[in-house]
């Protein structure tokens, strides 16, 4: 087996542990507005949310994978880039928040039905600062600081958590003070975040470099296209859910979401380190090695946890939930199918990012969202959200074998490399473990 790189390792390991205490932190989020928010309230503090999170997800642009690209190939300052990415944060998340405040006056009865204008206008709030956090940090991501750049991920999760406990734990208050929560955490991680850009860029202060703005838009539009699909892939279940049935079934379909994607642990955590490696690399023959092995051990490991969590899927869910979340158990272990083939889907897209070929991403995700949108209003009427899962399972799915199909035919390799494990994989996860203690 070709191994990976002794620092793409380290960094992945360091990634794969600050994601291990971010699902931990997460998690314990999770519980507490699960429990003192009861499901229904769940369901609305996730719509509440999901406003943001399509404004940010619509109007990013690709910036933020550009600003990974560009500062790999080191074809622009990072103090340039900076600077653009904080004044670029501030132009999209005005011009986001002026598209928030015509949704909610003018369609957000009809867009968010049961769900209160002060919680969707509260959520307006994040929308500059969620840019911010995404752009700027992306700058670390392309100089390969995976160690602050995890940092600033943990900072965000630990004073959201905290402030979880003080509004809705010791002071017993409810949905407008959990998305207060989540303002807060992103203003003090947006603090951080700076504090340690000034000291890796020396008096930066905020300039917009035309001539990034030009490439950056250009590479980054084919990603910001394939991300919208790919986003409205993971969110478009949640709207229809919620127009089809009611927030008490959003709120019980997002915590078996919630749960199964903490399987992407392993995906996330290599596909993050992947894209600046590809973007560096320079070897044709250690790029066509490199990610099927990178692939193949991800699927073994995410479809390894998958069967752990089928398994246990009842006890974890009440233990956690409480029996108010029985019927998040179904929808939660049928999610884990596409789960599995979603992380491998991760890691093929992120070494196509760092080729310069998005757009083929886009393609396949744009096929994905209409089948998963088509399925979602055919079985979530007659299936509830058990329909829904079905759906978001079945199209990840395809998404993951039409990448597989499209990637070996680009970087020359076959099918077996990139999704079968090998027994030279085997030996290596055995020799590895005859050296632990």
């Amino acid at each position: 087996m070709k191994k990976p790189s002794s620092k793409f390792i380290r960094h992945t390991a360091i990634t794969f542990a600050a994601r291990i205490f971010r699902i931990f932190l997460g998690l314990l989020s999770a519980i507490i507005i699960a429990r003192f928010l009861r499901p229904e309230g769940r369901g609305i503090y996730s719509m509440a949310m999901l406003l943001p999170a399509l404004l940010v997800g619509f109007g990013n642009l690709g910036f933020g994978q550009a600003s990974v690209f560009y500062t790999g190939k080191k074809k622009y300052a990072p103090k340039n880039i900076l600077e653009t990415s904080l004044v670029l944060s501030f132009i999209l998340g005005l011009i986001a928040i002026l598209i928030g405040l015509i949704v909610i006056y003018f369609f957000g009865d009809r867009v968010f039905p049961g769900v209160k204008k002060t919680y969707l206008l509260y959520g307006l709030v994040l929308i500059p600062l969620q840019f911010a956090i995404q752009f700027v940090s992306c700058l670390f991501l392309g100089l390969q600081k995976i160690k602050q750049y995890n940092f600033f991920g943990i900072v965000q999760s630990v004073s959201f958590l905290i402030l979880l406990l003080i509004y809705l734990v010791l002071f017993n208050y409810g949905i407008k003070e959990a998305i207060i929560a989540n303002i807060l955490s992103c203003l003090f991680c947006m603090i951080i975040i700076l504090f340690f850009a000034g000291k890796t860029v020396d008096q930066f202060k905020l300039n917009i470099d035309k001539s990034y703005v030009k490439d950056a838009f250009k590479y980054g539009f084919k990603i910001y296209l394939g991300n919208i699909t790919q986003f409205l892939l993971y969110k478009a279940d949640l709207l229809l859910i919620n127009l089809f049935v009611n927030p008490l079934a959003v709120g019980l379909y997002i915590t078996a979401v919630g749960l199964a994607e903490k399987i992407w642990l392993v995906s996330q955590s290599a596909a993050t380190v992947l894209f600046p490696t590809v973007s560096c690399e320079t070897d044709a023959k250690k790029l066509k090695e490199f990610t099927p092995t990178v692939c193949r051990n991800v699927l073994l490991i995410t479809f390894a946890g998958a069967i752990f969590l089928f398994l246990m899927g009842r006890f974890i869910v009440i233990l956690l939930f409480t029996n108010e979340y029985s019927d998040s158990v179904l929808p939660f272990q049928v999610l884990l199918i596409g789960v599995v083939a979603m992380s491998g889907w991760r890691i093929i897209a992120n070494d196509l990012y760092g080729r310069g070929r998005p757009e083929i991403n886009i393609y396949i995700s744009i096929i994905s969202v209409v089948l998963n949108v088509i399925l979602n209003i055919l079985w979530i009427p007659k299936y509830n959200i058990v329909g829904a899962a079905w759906a978001t399972s079945v199209s990840y799915s395809f998404a993951f074998w039409a990448i597989t199909l499209v990637y070996i035919r680009i970087s020359g390799n076959n099918i077996w490399d990139v999704v079968f494990i090998r027994k030279s994989d085997l030996k290596f996860y055995v020799n590895m473990a005859r050296k632990l203690p």
